[in-house]
Formats: C-alpha cells, sequence, structure tokens
C-alpha cells in the first residue's frame, strides 16, 4: 500500500507540475519577459544589450521538461556574450552579401550574375546600371532586416535578439571578407547567450549556387523556443523606381499543400480595421470607433494622404483595453498620431499549410523552403513615402516563416528566371517553383507556348547580337506564319461587306411588312427570312473574328514574355532606345505605333454605310480609340512590348493590302453592280435558283424581282 501511495503522489505531483505550465502558457502567454525595450526608448545604437532573465520559462510544448528541473544553476553562471559589432562580406559567385553581427543579419545583398541551365553566365545591374542591390538601403524604422528573427509566443524575446551583438564564431577579429573559390562551402555561424537565454543562427553558403541552408536555435530558460526567420523587406532592384500597370509591386507568393499559389500584394497587408476617435491626455490612452481583436496585442498606428496607401507611423504595445476593446492603453502613443489616424494589426496570421513562401517582385524573389510544411506565416508591411516631394510611396512588406529547431531551411535568392527557377526548383529544392511567374488568368493556355517564343526570341537576338531586331525578326515570322488566318478572316469580312446593302435591304422590307399583319406577308417575311439566312451562310461576321480569336493565344504569351522576361531586362536596341523593358524616353515608338494602328484600320474591309451612327462609330474605332489605347497603356509601356506591336501593325498592313489587291474568286465571277449599294444581279439571280428548288416560284417571285 505505501508503495502505492508513492507512486500516486509521483503522478500527482507530475499532472500538478505539467498542468501548471499549460495553464500559465494558456492564460498569460505574454509574461515571459520581465523588462521588455520599450519601442519609445530604443536601446542606444549598436550598443550591447543584454537580454533579461525571463521569470517564468516558456514551454513550447505540453510535453516540454520545465526549465527548472535541470542545469538552472549552471545557466545562472553564463555571462552574456561581450562583442563588438563587426561587419562581414561574403563574396560568392553569384552574390556579394554584407552581415552585420548586431542581430545577425544581412543588411546588403547584392545579385552579381544570372545563371543559365546550360551553363552561361551573364552580369546583371541594377535599373540605374549600378551593382544590383535587393535589400532597401533607406532608413525604415521599425527596421527589419532579411533573416532577423520573429518569436510569435514572447515577441520581446525577438525585438531584444534582434538587437544585441553576436558573436561571429570561427572568423578572425581581423578578417572582414570571405571569398569562396568554385566549389568551395562555408559555414557562417553567429551566436548570443546570456543567463537565461541562448541563440544561434548557422547559415551555410555554397560558392556555385543561387540557394543557402539557415538553420536557428533559441532556447529561452533552457527551454527550446518557436521561431520564425524573416523573408524581406522588399526584395528586388531598389534603383528600379518604374510603377503603373506594367511592373509587380512586392508582394508575399506562398504555395499550398493543395498547389494552389497564393499572392498578396504588400500595400494590402495590414490595412485599417478603425480609426482613432481621441487621445486620452498623459495616460496612454486612445479610443477607436471600432472595437480591437481580443487576441491582438501589438498595432500600427497609420495616416494617410489623398489617394496613397495608408503611411506607417510607429507601433506601439497594448498594455490593457477597455470598454470591450474600444478604448486601449498603449506603452506609448506615438509622435504623429492624431484624431481620424488608422490603426492596423502590427502583423497578418495567415494559418494553413505552405510548401514555400517568399517575396517577389517584378523580377527577383527570396523563397524559403522549410523541410517540413509549415502550418502558418505572419506578414507584415510598412507605407512610406520617398523624400521625392510625396509623389511616391513604397511598400516594405516581409513576412516571417517558421523554422523548427534542429531543422533547415533552404533560401533561394535570384531572377524570377524561367530557365533558372525549371532547373534550382527540382534539383537543389524539391520542389516546384515555377508558379513565381504570374502569367496571368489565361496561363494554363499560354504557358506551353511562352518557351517556344522564348526559344525564337533567343535565338534571333544571337543571329543580330541584339535583341531588338530578334524582336522584329520574330514579329515578322510570326505574322508570315499566322497570314493564312488573317487571309481567311479578310476573306469573310469582305463578303460580309458585299454583302450588307442586301442584307440592309431585306431588314427595312421586313420591318414593313411586318407592319401589314396579313398572311400574304407573313409568307412573304418567311421567304425573306429564308434569304436573309442564306446571305449569313455565305458571309458571316463571326467567321471574320473567328481567326483573329485564333491568334490571340500567340499574341498574349509574347506580351507576357516581354514583360516578364529577364532577357529583356535593360536590353538596348537603337539609338535612344537603351532599355528594352522600360518606356520609349522620348515616346517615338509608341507614336509610331499609333499610326501604324490607323493605317491598319483605314485598309481592313469595312462594310458601307449611310447610317450616320455607324459612321461615327467607325472614326471613333479608326482614329479615336488608336489614340486613347496609346496615351493610356503605350506610353508607359515597355519599349519592347511597343516595338513588337508596332512590327506587327506593320506587317499586317502591308498583308492587308496584298490582300485587298488580290480578288477573290467571288468577285470574279460576279458582274458589276448596277448601283452602289444594291447586290449585283448575279448574284440576285444566283440566290433566287437556290431558294427556288425549296419553295414554290410564286412564292419567291417578290424576293428575286
Amino acid at each position: 500500500m505505501d508503495r502505492k501511495n508513492f507512486v500516486l503522489a509521483i503522478l500527482l505531483s507530475a499532472v500538478v507540475i505539467i498542468g501548471w505550465q499549460v495553464a500559465m502558457r494558456r492564460f498569460f502567454p505574454n509574461q515571459g519577459i520581465e523588462e521588455p525595450i520599450q519601442l519609445d526608448q530604443p536601446a542606444p545604437a549598436r550598443e550591447q544589450a543584454p537580454i533579461p532573465q525571463p521569470a517564468k520559462p516558456i514551454v513550447s510544448s505540453p510535453d516540454a521538461k520545465p526549465a527548472g528541473t535541470a542545469g538552472t544553476g549552471a545557466a545562472q553562471k553564463v555571462e552574456p556574450t561581450q562583442a563588438p559589432e563587426r561587419e562581414i562580406t561574403l563574396e560568392t559567385t553569384y552574390w556579394k552579401i554584407k552581415f552585420t553581427s548586431h542581430g545577425a543579419v544581412a543588411t546588403s545583398w547584392i545579385l552579381k550574375k544570372d545563371r543559365k541551365p546550360s551553363g552561361v553566365e551573364r552580369p546583371i545591374t541594377g535599373a540605374n546600371g549600378e551593382p544590383l542591390e535587393l535589400i532597401p538601403q533607406e532608413s525604415v524604422e521599425p527596421r527589419i532586416y532579411p533573416l532577423s528573427l520573429r518569436t510569435p509566443m514572447v515577441p520581446e524575446l525577438s525585438k531584444n535578439l534582434n538587437g544585441v551583438n553576436y558573436k561571429i564564431d570561427g572568423v578572425p577579429a581581423d578578417q572582414s571578407k570571405i571569398e569562396l573559390a568554385p566549389g568551395e562551402k562555408r559555414e557562417l555561424v553567429f551566436t548570443y547567450s546570456s543567463a537565461s537565454v541562448e541563440s544561434k543562427k548557422t547559415f551555410t553558403f555554397s560558392a556555385d549556387s543561387v540557394v543557402f541552408d539557415a538553420a536557428v536555435a533559441v532556447k529561452s530558460g533552457g527551454v527550446q523556443q518557436p521561431i520564425e526567420i524573416v523573408i524581406g523587406p522588399r526584395i528586388g532592384d531598389q534603383s528600379d523606381t518604374q510603377t503603373g500597370s506594367y511592373s509587380t509591386p512586392p508582394q508575399i507568393v506562398g504555395l499550398t499543400m493543395a498547389e494552389k499559389t497564393e499572392r498578396v500584394v504588400g500595400s494590402r497587408i495590414t490595412p485599417a480595421f478603425a480609426s482613432v476617435v481621441s487621445i486620452g491626455p498623459g495616460d496612454k490612452q486612445i479610443t477607436l470607433d471600432k472595437p480591437l481583436a481580443g487576441d491582438v496585442d501589438s498595432i500600427s498606428i497609420l495616416t494617410s494622404i489623398k489617394d496613397k496607401e495608408p503611411l506607417f507611423v510607429a507601433g506601439a504595445k497594448v498594455v490593457d483595453r477597455e470598454g470591450g476593446g474600444h478604448v486601449l492603453t498603449l506603452d506609448q502613443v506615438p509622435p504623429g498620431t492624431h484624431p481620424g489616424s488608422g490603426v492596423a494589426q502590427a502583423a497578418d496570421i495567415i494559418r494553413q499549410p505552405f510548401k514555400w513562401v517568399g517575396l517577389v517582385n517584378h523580377y527577383f524573389a527570396m523563397i524559403a523552403v522549410p523541410d517540413q510544411p509549415i502550418s502558418e506565416i505572419a506578414l507584415t508591411n510598412i507605407n512610406l513615402m520617398l523624400p521625392d516631394g510625396g509623389k511616391t510611396v513604397r511598400s516594405y512588406p516581409s513576412v516571417a516563416v517558421p523554422i523548427r529547431a534542429g531543422g533547415r531551411m533552404r533560401i533561394f535568392v535570384g531572377a524570377k528566371d524561367r530557365d533558372l527557377l525549371a532547373q534550382v526548383g527540382p534539383e537543389e529544392l524539391r520542389t516546384d517553383l515555377s508558379s513565381l511567374i504570374d502569367y496571368g488568368m489565361f496561363a494554363p493556355i499560354i504557358r506551353p507556348i511562352v518557351p517556344i517564343i522564348g526559344g525564337a526570341l533567343g535565338l534571333s537576338s544571337r543571329l543580330f547580337h541584339n535583341y531588338g531586331w530578334g524582336i522584329v525578326l520574330v514579329t515578322i515570322a510570326l505574322n508570315l506564319l499566322l497570314s493564312p488566318l488573317r487571309m481567311q478572316s479578310s476573306k469573310k469580312m469582305k463578303q460580309a461587306a458585299k454583302h450588307q446593302p442586301r442584307l440592309k435591304e431585306l431588314q427595312d422590307r421586313m420591318k414593313k411588312l411586318k407592319a401589314d399583319a396579313s398572311k400574304k406577308n407573313e409568307r412573304e417575311i418567311e421567304q425573306l427570312q429564308r434569304e436573309q439566312m442564306e446571305l449569313m451562310k455565305e458571309a458571316n461576321p463571326l467567321g471574320g473574328c473567328l481567326p483573329m480569336l485564333l491568334q490571340m493565344p500567340v499574341f498574349w504569351a509574347i506580351f507576357v514574355y516581354l514583360t516578364i522576361s529577364l532577357d529583356v531586362r535593360r536590353a538596348p536596341w537603337i539609338l535612344w532606345v537603351k532599355d528594352l523593358s522600360a518606356p520609349d524616353p522620348l515616346h517615338i515608338l509608341p507614336i509610331v505605333m499609333c499610326v501604324t494602328m490607323i493605317a491598319q484600320s483605314l485598309i481592313q474591309p469595312m462594310p458601307p454605310s449611310t447610317d450616320p451612327s455607324q459612321k461615327m462609330q467607325k472614326m471613333m474605332m479608326t482614329w479615336l480609340m488608336p489614340v486613347m489605347l496609346t496615351y493610356f497603356f503605350f506610353f508607359s509601356a515597355p519599349s519592347g512590348l511597343v516595338l513588337y506591336w508596332m512590327v506587327s501593325n506593320i506587317v499586317g498592313a502591308g498583308i492587308q493590302y496584298l490582300i485587298n489587291k488580290k480578288p477573290s474568286p467571288a468577285d470574279a465571277k460576279t458582274a458589276p453592280s448596277d448601283s452602289p449599294g444594291s447586290a449585283a444581279p448575279g448574284d440576285r439571280r444566283e440566290r433566287g435558283k437556290k431558294l427556288k428548288s425549296r419553295a414554290p416560284e410564286k412564292e419567291i417571285a417578290g424576293s428575286v424581282k
């Protein structure tokens, strides 16, 4: 019996100890640190900031061992890491990365080259011709760098870890640069330790790869903490200022376990959910017009300018809430907060299983691929106005991706090149990265065509040693290849134009006959309707549109390729056109293209009309529509796309001119018309014979008279 009581006592003790830890984590999740760093009292720049000891250890899982059961005495003797701030530049074949020991993050990431599966490498520069910097260099507060940490259970812990100086293991104090020779690998290890916290970041680089490994482990009170690695903010060419419908704004992209690609534009992350109604005098309180959700403990204060995205003012921590979440007590009321300011969550949490997640812009990407699927991601964004007089507002989105303790995360940093992604995805990341390129709503149709277009443009550009002339050659070849469809379309349109007067005559006669409802008129109306159907079969207006619709997938594939391909980026053509991916600075190409659109419309076969409304419509389609399209869409379009459209119009107009000069078989058999606007007598007699075989002679006499 004593033995049974002893065993029962041990079991009850274990239940109490584990239950206490679970209850504290469930009902008091933010009690992990006694003295969190306040946002309005930042630590002195680049000075060592020891992390305070947690009052209660945070248990990462219910079956985790309590912190006080082992090693507690030894942990209390550990002195905080005392290391000066250092910068290390690591250079590989494709990257030049600058790391700082302050937070163990990357402050500069220069992409040097692009790689083709054939092994061909080509240098890459920024839009301004300087080295291509992928990380924003302007001052953005709160400052976020790639590879910083986020601890979702204890936010204050990550704020502290991102603000201390790590020790760089294995790198002498006098060494500031590491160059990797071809085939060489190198680990960069950052460590920090104090009486209560241990943090270790390990990054493994290969000289010949655009993928590196990341591993992170953080212990608080001897217990592993859930950790997320930050990707971003705003990865891409920082010198590229192009905006509009032909550029891709920074956005978060992720592939779910259901093989669905999710995209979130940076400026749409953490939108304002409420507005500040009033600010309490001196008590750090604000009153909202809508309640704050109960699980939100950090907010962002936003302001806005007319017709622009909400601008970031500052962040604040919610200390207390009253009135059902309408009245908030903050750790600080950020300067610039005023009635009408927007209030947003500090982070948007998406709970969905993902295979990989990352940040992309028009040409470049930083993608994290964990070794196991992840269940949630945290999205943040800051919208700031650039110092250009309020003309530009930039979004700085980032995403925090979970990484398990003892696991690793593979991170791709490079260009969204179709061939590169097709190689790196399966071979180095064991996943499919093709969805990084957005082919639009017609992706299933045009995706197979794009490699063909790319191969043809690549071959022709190598032939001329100029991508612009390559576009000209491929455009001419495509128009000649599709000329049979154009000829069929023109033939149908000419037939429709020839029979349009007779169709109009039949419609007018039927209107008059329908006004007098008699049996004789009904029979004649039926005969007129049959003749109208015969004419429609012979010259269906839709028959001229169908061949053009068959060309649309090819045209759309070229449009997509020329607007997203890295091959076109910074490729020159002639004289003033120095970059086919940028708009024509002198607008010469768009103006010439507009003239070619008008010329092509003028030589298209159109049915004659005396209706004033139809004449006005034709004039608008011929003159006004090309001018409007050019002004609103092609003035800001990439020069390569405008060049393609212009050459296509010129070749198409030439082909149409030859088609118009060549008489059709129907025209050769048809006698000249008796008068303008009426059908030829030979045509009418021929149709009369066709109808005669289907109806009594007396019923069709009126229709062929």
